[in-house]
């Protein structure tokens, strides 16, 4: 094998590594936290624990979120 070979097989072998241990997820920094979900007048009873939970709904993602009251 020639020198040039083992370089791009070195490279390749190197690009697998990164991308098994998921190296580029540090490279965006820190997410920031979404607040704008508003509560909405639903309360219902969590059946796991018996707590009063609140539905809160993100207009921006469109998701329903469940937090204790």
């Amino acid at each position: 094998m020639s020198i040039v070979e083992w370089i791009i097989l070195a490279v390749v072998v190197l690009g697998i590594v990164i991308a098994l241990l998921g190296w580029d997820r540090y490279r965006g920094g820190r997410k920031t936290v979404d607040n704008s979900a508003e509560p909405t007048s639903e309360v219902f009873i969590d059946p796991a624990n018996g707590k009063r939970m609140r539905v809160w709904y993100n207009a921006k993602t469109g998701r329903r979120e469940y937090r204790p009251e």
